[in-house]
């Protein structure tokens, strides 16, 4: 017989406490008995026992649904205990869209990643999801420290409106993930179809990710520190042509001896590097390795009344530049990184609870002096404005640096190179003599909720209220300059000594510019919840949640961008589960829109999805298969942005017009005025229709486990610009219309393997994403031929003709349908009649290739574990994509010979000499031929790829080992990330989609670190 703790006197032998969960909740009706005696009592309503008990005696503490626990009587009286509860895993809590479920009742598409997983060498949370979730389209387009976001989709690409993006929200609120430390993280969530998005309404179009942050829990205090340390390398580098190739082709391709044998030989020999420059800018500019650091401590824990997790780490990424060693700057790229966080959730009385969540951090970059800016009509980066320098000079441009003199020491003096042609840069001064950029980036996250049990009203009701206070600040500082430059005119025919003129004059002294921005946004949420099991069969769910949000850009570069942005809404969510066997939901979001006029400002989006969990069935015969749950969902979504991020689309804009003009007798100018924007009254919403239908399975006590989706969605009243208004219309700009409809589908999957053999366990995993979108409608004019439409293709499809070889000879040429792009000679590209007209021309250019957005992507992977010691192997890719090809050093000479540099592959092309049909190259000209530059199947290439991504090779020591230390953990590792490519392009990294390998590569690194717990 057990005894009520209220029963038990006090005694010297006495041991008392309390008992709560992991969330500080006191637990009653606890037992607590002595091991192997019939003694025990029962904790009482406030968690609280007492029992008489003596050192060294064993307590057992068990209660239903919560693992039981043996604790060892020791010298002092006091013993408080935190149970942890005992998941079944049908009963495990998934994170929703605001708020949480049972597993086994999820009936929506949502996808999940292990946070272990993402515990890589990457800056960027969002490109550690690259492979990981089924349903998550993770490109990285640049490797540069700093510009390096990648571009992320939810199932693919379903609108060619300007919102194509998901819904990120951390904690529940609006904001940006990518700067979060992997941490300060405890689950990262995918809502992928209506049901899971709906509540979010006009903001879930796209899907949504769901970013929650780690809390305290009711423990003794741990403190978990990690350091992690190692270099990195830029393993697929462009290949350049040397000097003394680049003079053979030039030659080859003017016709005529531009450049001697003799020079070409002193080229090749090294002689005499002032006068005959050999130069690969690429060597100059980039460094082998570089270093990357990244630090952690936090501490989590907490009793009844207050739990609390504080974080606080540290990340420094070097980028692969050289520095000037002439300079008291650094001329690398730096980033470093602080991140602090601290959630803490106070118990106020037994139905009341405070949680304040307060989130920060800082980004210090250090820049190169150049870059972030437009040249040509184009953004650059500082790394891809070196490129561009390194892509319009050529090898034998300039000697890097050049004598100059002497000092009063008799030391040489040195100078930097001039380029010997027009418009020409030295890109090693553009690095290491432009000064430098420095940036401050600032994010701080705040959120308070108080959280009451109505549950004295109606058993199973609660309400929480919510405030969130976010800001964001950058300054960006710039330090720059530019170094004179010389040029060697001759060589002093008695001292021997170069004779050297000044070309450009530079500044001694760096400039100084500030440019500062920043934001801040404000959101209100009221969220009722009610949760209730009836006859222990019906369990019955509630929720109603008033949202609003309100964002202001601070410096915003115009009066109506300066306004506030405004959202606001309301959220419903029913559920219903029969004995854990059947399931229906039902979702709603009603949202407002500023972008909208009066009486169309507001949209409902509805959604519902049923599910059968026919395992739970008594009649199930398949003991084999312990979960087969099939569930279907069917909704509407919606988005409400305008392109170019503008605003109020319903009202006409009034401003300069078509311009000015000048009047009187002494003519002035005079502005004009005219209507720049034609306001459009009836705009409405972007709807999205989603379906889908998706099965989970698990076999041989989930041993082997399966998630699938399909899914269908049809996008319409896409707001788009329109396309076919005629320019006699007299519009400035387009106006705006709900006329763009799409077609997107395909199927995602998770696949999952748990096995062990005695001491050796083992995981393997994978998971697949396939998306198809097709354009139905977008207002385009109609064209001769339907195959050249974009209409009735995918988003991005591209177009071009179908090459089939190179000329071999002009009887070739002549026995061809006429080629309509210039003058045709041998080695040139033989394209095909498309339409069997007779001729080659624009009419011919048909779909080929795919879009430069993979429709395919996947990830694989193995974890083993022995011993302590544990391996880790992942692959990630993507296929069904394509990526164009063009611009200065692709197109051999594109603005003429001498003009550009040449990439190795450039050797590989057609000669009479070697008259190869499947040369890489055609034959070379003077400036880019028109008729082999044309848009085709030889200007794209396949983006196909296999990467592994990550290997990691772990030990984790014995407690026994470690406990006399005070530690509770120790685990020591080396983790490799990006070590390998497999794909048909190797010219550059395909990722980056870069159509002449200007990007910054994606670096491979290689870490060692140590974990532990105290």
């Amino acid at each position: 017989m057990m005894k009520e703790t209220s029963n038990v006197s006090p005694t010297d032998n006495s041991v008392r406490g309390t008992i709560i969960d992991e969330k500080g909740v006191p637990l009653p009706g606890v037992s607590v008995a002595i091991k192997g005696t019939s003694t025990g009592v029962i904790s009482d309503i406030n968690g609280y026992y007492i029992i008489n008990a003596k050192a060294g005696d064993i307590l057992v503490f068990s209660f239903v649904g919560f693992k039981s626990q043996e604790i060892t009587v020791g010298k002092k009286p006091a013993l408080d205990i935190v149970m942890k509860e005992d998941v079944h895993e049908l009963e495990e809590t998934v994170i929703v869209g605001m708020g949480k479920q049972r597993k086994a009742s999820v009936i929506g598409s949502i996808s999940s990643v292990s946070i272990k997983e993402l515990e890589v060498p990457q800056r960027n949370l969002t490109n550690a999801l690259s492979g990981r979730i089924a349903g998550a389209v993770v490109v990285q387009r640049s490797g540069e420290p700093g510009q390096d976001n990648a571009d992320f989709w939810v199932r693919g690409i379903s609108s060619f409106g300007a919102n194509q993006k998901p819904l990120v929200l951390v904690d529940g609120v609006e904001r940006d993930m990518s700067d979060l430390s992997i941490e300060e993280v405890e689950s990262i969530s995918i809502l992928k179809d209506a049901s899971a998005t709906a509540v979010y309404g006009v903001r879930a179009a796209n899907g949504v990710v769901l970013v929650t942050t780690r809390k305290g829990v009711a423990q003794k205090p741990v403190i978990e520190v990690k350091l992690e340390t190692g270099f990195s390398d830029l393993p697929t580098m462009p290949k350049l042509l040397d000097g003394a190739n680049y003079a053979l082709l030039a030659n080859e391709a003017l016709g005529t001896e531009n450049y001697t044998p003799e020079y070409i030989d002193n080229l090749r020999n090294g002689t005499n590097p002032f006068l005959y420059p050999n130069v690969n800018w690429m060597d100059q500019l980039f460094r082998k390795y570089s270093t990357n650091t990244n630090a952690a401590i936090n501490i989590r824990g907490g009793g009844e009344r207050a739990r609390y997790y504080i974080s606080a780490s540290f990340i420094e990424d070097n980028g692969n530049l050289k520095n000037n060693p002439e300079a008291d700057y650094k001329s690398n790229i730096s980033l470093r990184r602080y991140n602090f966080r601290s959630n803490i959730d106070l118990t106020l009385t037994k139905t009341t609870n405070l949680s304040l969540e307060i989130g920060a951090n800082m980004t210090d970059m250090h820049q190169p002096g150049l870059g972030n800016e437009y040249v040509d009509n184009r953004w650059f980066s500082p790394v891809e404005l070196l490129y561009y320098y390194s892509y319009l000079s050529n090898p034998l441009s300039a000697p890097v640096r050049v004598p100059i003199g002497k000092d009063a020491f008799g030391n040489t003096e040195w100078g930097w190179g001039a380029p010997s042609q027009v418009g020409e840069v030295n890109p090693a001064e553009r690095l290491f003599g432009s000064g430098y950029n420095k940036s401050f980036r600032s994010q701080i996250m705040s959120q308070i909720t108080l959280k009451q049990d109505l549950s004295f009203l109606l058993k199973g009701l609660d309400i929480q209220a919510s405030f969130s206070f976010d800001a964001n600040n950058q300054t960006i500082q710039n330090r720059r300059k530019n170094s004179s430059t010389y040029n060697i005119t001759g060589v002093d025919d008695e001292t021997g000594e170069f004779q050297v003129a000044e070309i450009t004059k530079g500044n001694e002294f760096l400039g100084y510019n500030v440019t500062p921005s920043s934001n801040r946004a404000e959101e209100l949420k009221v969220q009722l919840n009610y949760n209730q099991i009836f006859n222990e069969a019906h369990r019955v769910g509630a929720m109603a949640m008033y949202y609003q949000r309100d964002y202001v850009d601070q410096t915003a570069g115009s009066s109506i961008k300066s306004l506030p942005y405004k959202k606001q809404g309301l959220a419903l969510r029913t559920t219903y589960a029969f004995k854990d066997r059947y399931f229906a939901e039902f979702n709603m979001g009603y949202n407002g829109s500023e972008n909208f006029p009066k009486g169309k400002r507001f949209g409902l989006f509805p959604a519902g999805a049923l599910g059968y969990l026919i395992s739970n069935e008594s009649f199930w015969p398949f003991k084999a298969v312990n979960v087969l749950k099939i569930r279907g969902s069917v909704g509407l979504v919606g988005s409400e942005s305008l392109p170019d991020n503008m605003r109020f689309g319903y009202l006409s804009y009034f401003g300069e017009g078509l311009g000015g003009y000048y009047f009187g007798m002494a003519p002035s100018f005079h502005e004009g005025i005219g209507e720049d924007q034609i306001g459009v009254a009836d705009l409405t919403w972007e709807k999205g229709f989603k379906k889908d239908i998706g099965i989970e399975l698990k076999m041989f006590d989930s041993m082997v486990s399966l998630d699938l989706d399909y899914f269908h969605e049809k996008r319409s009243d896409i707001l788009i610009q329109r396309q076919s208004v005629p320019a006699t219309m007299g519009v400035i700009k387009q106006p705006f219309a709900n006329m763009g409809v799409m077609v997107n589908q395909g199927i995602d999957g998770t696949l999952e393997f748990n096995h062990s053999i005695g001491d050796f366990r083992y995981k393997l995993y994978g998971n697949f994403t396939y998306t198809h979108n097709e354009i139905k409608e977008m207002d385009e004019a109609q064209k001769k031929y339907a195959y050249r439409m974009q209409t009735g293709h995918r988003y991005g499809q591209h177009f071009g003709l179908i090459a089939l070889g190179l000329f071999q000879d002009q009887k070739e040429i002549n026995e061809s349908p006429e080629q309509k792009f210039g003058d045709v000679r041998p080695g040139d590209v033989k394209y095909l009649d498309y339409n069997e007209d007779g001729v080659v021309d624009e009419d011919d250019k048909c779909p080929i290739g795919y879009s430069s957005v993979p429709e395919i992507v996947y990830g694989f992977g193995a974890q083993l574990f022995w011993k302590g010691f544990d391996f880790g192997i992942f692959f990630r890719g993507q296929a069904h994509v394509t990526y164009g090809l063009g611009g200065d050093t692709f197109i051999p000479f594109n603005k003429g010979v001498g003009k550009g540099n040449l990439f190795e592959k450039a050797l590989d092309r057609w000669t009479e000499d070697n008259p190869n049909p499947n040369a890489f190259y055609p034959r070379l000209s003077n400036g880019a031929s028109s008729n082999n530059w044309q848009s085709s199947t030889r200007t794209i290439y396949n983006g196909r790829l296999l990467r592994l991504a990550d290997l990691e090779l772990g030990y984790t020591f014995k407690k026994s080992w470690i406990a006399p230390i005070g530690m509770k953990s120790l685990r020591i590792y080396c983790l490799a990330n990006n070590v390998a490519l497999f794909a048909p392009w190797d010219m550059w990294d395909p990722e980056t989609a870069s159509f002449n390998g200007s990007k910054y590569p994606l670096p491979r690194k290689v870490n060692i670190g140590i974990r532990a717990s105290f």
